[in-house]
């Protein structure tokens, strides 16, 4: 048994929930954001299909980590998952520079972020960009 009531969170489908305070301290509302596990889960399949990338040009490893992201980002755009959005693309944009760079055989003394800017990641790669959080339509407030 969970008491909500007195800040205890509890894990569901992925998410965890909580009953935190609104901005303006007059009432609270259900905070869902992505569980630390689901992080973590979505991490090591990055990880491991640029592991498993072999030869692979870099398009075709970019287009299967798409697919992975596609969905799960979809899964959990739902709830307040800006926080979790922004260390998994920070995490993805770091493992694709640190691939870059090691295909050209260069030390890894940075990750690349000059030599492959954001701009090459996102235009030229075309790395996933769409990690909007979509609020839940007629949802009621609880107070």
């Amino acid at each position: 048994m969970v008491n909500v009531l007195k800040g205890e969170s509890f894990a569901f489908l992925g998410f965890d929930l909580r009953r935190v305070p609104n901005r303006k301290r007059t009432g609270h509302f259900i905070m869902m954001t992505p569980r630390k596990k689901a992080r973590t889960m979505l991490k090591a399949k990055i990880r491991e299909v640029i592991q498993n990338g072999g030869a692979k040009p870099a398009e075709d490893i970019v287009k299967q980590i798409n697919r992975i992201l596609t969905g799960w980002v979809n899964y959990f755009r739902v709830g307040n998952s800006s926080r979790a959005f922004s260390e998994i693309r920070d995490y993805t944009e770091m493992k694709i520079r640190t691939l870059l760079t090691r295909r050209k055989r260069r030390k890894k003394r940075s990750i690349g972020w000059q030599r492959w800017s954001n701009g090459y990641l996102y235009g030229i790669l075309g790395l996933y960009w769409d990690w909007k959080v979509r609020p839940l339509g007629n949802v009621e407030r609880y107070q």
